[in-house]
C-alpha cells in the first residue's frame, strides 16, 4: 500500500514538475476539475497530433526519399561510349577440323551438329538430343557428358575473332582492350567493362570540346555484338534492341546515344530498397566482381537451372564438374528452356523467370538510333563494324535525397516541439524521473524509517 501511495505521488510530482506542455495543469489540485479535465483533453489531442504527423514523417523518409529528375547543365559533362561485347555464334571449319581430330574422318555429319550445339549452348540443344538421347541406338561417340571441354577445343580466341581496332581513327591492340569475360554463354570479349578480371579501359571519352565518337574494328567470325552499359554483361537474356548478329561480308554500322544517371552523394546513405537500385559495391552473388541488374539475372538463372534440373550448363559461371549438367541434365535444361531463358515480370502469366532483381544505381541508358548494313563487294570472309557517338546527350537524370536522416530528425524534433513542447531533454527527463529518481526516493524513505526505529 505504501509502495502505491509512493507511485501515485511521485507522479503528481513528475507531472507538476515535468516540461512537457500542459501537463502541469493536470496535476494541479488548485484548479477546478473542470478545468483539469479539459487539459487532459487537449494534451492528448496534442500527443494524438504529434503522434500521426510524426508517422507521416517517418512513412515518407522510409517509402520515398529519393527524387529523379532530369538535370541539362550539359557543358560540364563527360560521356563514354558504350561498352561493346562480342560473342562468338559459329566457326564450321573449326568444328570440321576438331570433329575430324577426335573422331575421325568417317564420322557421321549429325555429331558436327552436336559439337556445334554443345559449343554454342544458348539454352537448347535439339541436335544433341536428336542423336545421343532421343534415339534407342545412339553413336557410341556422342558426347554424354564433359560438355565444357568440347567447348574449349572450339570457341576462338580474341586474335581469331578480332583485329584492326581504333578510336576515332587512333589504332589500338584489340585484344589488349577486348578482354576475355565469362558469361552464361560462354567466354565473350568485352571493351571497357568493370566486371572483367583485371579491367583495363581505353579511353573512349567525349565532351563538348571531343564530340567526335567512333570505334571501329573488324570482325572474322560470325558473332553477336552486344552494346551494354560498363557494369552489365552480355546474356542469354538481354534485351533483343542490345544485340546485333553479325554475318561475314558485310559492314555495319550502328548510332548510339547514352544519357547516363548522376547521383547526390546523400543516396549512398540510404537502403537499396528506399532509392530501388544498388551501387556496384552492394553485390552478394561473387558471379562477377561488381553489381549489376544483368549480373543478378545470370545468378537467378543459374539457381532456377539448379532447382529445375539439379544441375548447370557447362558455360554457367563458377561451377564445379559435380554441378554441370550430363545428356539427362541437358535434356532437362532444354525441356525447360522456356522458363529458364525468358524474364517476366511477378504479375506475367506467360512462361519466363522472375527473378527479383534492382537495377543497378549507376546504369546507362542507351538508345539505338540506326542500325546501317551493307554488303561487301565482292564479298569476303569478314565484316566491318562501326559503333558511332551520333551526338552528345543534352540531359541526364539525376536521383537526389529529399529526405535524409537529418530531414527526419528535423520533422520529428520540429512536431514534438510544436504539440507537445518537448525536446530530447524532455525524454531523458521522463526516462530518468521513472527510473533512477524513483529508485533513489525509495531508498530515501526506507532509510527515514529505519533510523527513528534503531535510535528508539
Amino acid at each position: 500500500m505504501a509502495l502505491a501511495i509512493s507511485c501515485k505521488s511521485h507522479i503528481k510530482n513528475y507531472c507538476s514538475t515535468c516540461s512537457f506542455a500542459g501537463v502541469r495543469f493536470i496535476a494541479d489540485d488548485t484548479k477546478h476539475w473542470t478545468e483539469r479535465w479539459l487539459w487532459i483533453a487537449l494534451v492528448a489531442l496534442s500527443w494524438y497530433g504529434s503522434a500521426l504527423l510524426i508517422i507521416a514523417a517517418w512513412n515518407a523518409f522510409v517509402t520515398n526519399p529519393i527524387s529523379f529528375g532530369v538535370e541539362t547543365t550539359y557543358t560540364d559533362w563527360d560521356t563514354r561510349l558504350p561498352t561493346v561485347a562480342i560473342c562468338e555464334l559459329s566457326n564450321d571449319d573449326k568444328i570440321y577440323n576438331v570433329s575430324d581430330t577426335i573422331w575421325t574422318s568417317k564420322h557421321l555429319l549429325d555429331l558436327e551438329d552436336v559439337l556445334k550445339d554443345v559449343a554454342y549452348f544458348r539454352g537448347v540443344a535439339y541436335s544433341l538430343l536428336a542423336v545421343c538421347y532421343a534415339k534407342n541406338n545412339y553413336d557410341p561417340r556422342c558426347p554424354l557428358s564433359n560438355y565444357s571441354y568440347y567447348a574449349q577445343l572450339i570457341r576462338s580466341s580474341c586474335p581469331e575473332i578480332l583485329k584492326n581496332c581504333s578510336y576515332n581513327d587512333n589504332e589500338f591492340d584489340c585484344c589488349e582492350y577486348f578482354q576475355p569475360i565469362e558469361t552464361d554463354m560462354g567466354i565473350c570479349y568485352i571493351i571497357n567493362s568493370i566486371q572483367t578480371k583485371n579491367p583495363k579501359k581505353y579511353p573512349m571519352i567525349n565532351n563538348i570540346k571531343q564530340k567526335r565518337g567512333v570505334l571501329k574494328f573488324q570482325v572474322m567470325l560470325s558473332s553477336m555484338m552486344y552494346t551494354l552499359g560498363e557494369d552489365e554483361v552480355p546474356s542469354i537474356t538481354t534485351l533483343f534492341s542490345s544485340t546485333l548478329k553479325i554475318l561475314l561480308g558485310k559492314i555495319y554500322r550502328r548510332q548510339v546515344t547514352v544519357r547516363n544517371i548522376e547521383n547526390d552523394p546523400l543516396v549512398v546513405e540510404t537502403t537499396p530498397h528506399q532509392r530501388a537500385c544498388r551501387f556496384h559495391d552492394e553485390n552478394d552473388n561473387g558471379l562477377y566482381p561488381h553489381y549489376s541488374y544483368s549480373a543478378c539475372n545470370v545468378l537467378c538463372r543459374k539457381r532456377a537451372q539448379m532447382e529445375l534440373c539439379q544441375c548447370n550448363d557447362h558455360f554457367m559461371l563458377s561451377t564445379t564438374e559435380s554441378e554441370r549438367c550430363n545428356i539427362s541434365g541437358m535434356w532437362c535444361l532444354h525441356t525447360h528452356s522456356s522458363h529458364l531463358t525468358t524474364l517476366k515480370p511477378n504479375w506475367a502469366k506467360r512462361p519466363g523467370l522472375s527473378c527479383d532483381c534492382m537495377p543497378s544505381c549507376d546504369e546507362t541508358e542507351i538508345t539505338i538510333i540506326k542500325d546501317v548494313i551493307t554488303s561487301l563487294r565482292p564479298k569476303k570472309r569478314k565484316t566491318y563494324v562501326e559503333m558511332i557517338l551520333a551526338y552528345l546527350p543534352t540531359e541526364r537524370f539525376k536521383r537526389s535525397v529529399v529526405r535524409s536522416q537529418l530531414d527526419l530528425v528535423v520533422s520529428v524534433g520540429g512536431t514534438a516541439g510544436l504539440f507537445v513542447g518537448a525536446s530530447l531533454l524532455s525524454f531523458v527527463e521522463l526516462i530518468f524521473f521513472f527510473t533512477i529518481r524513483f529508485i533513489s526516493d525509495l531508498c530515501m524513505k526506507k532509510r527515514k524509517q529505519i533510523i527513528p526505529t534503531y535510535q528508539n
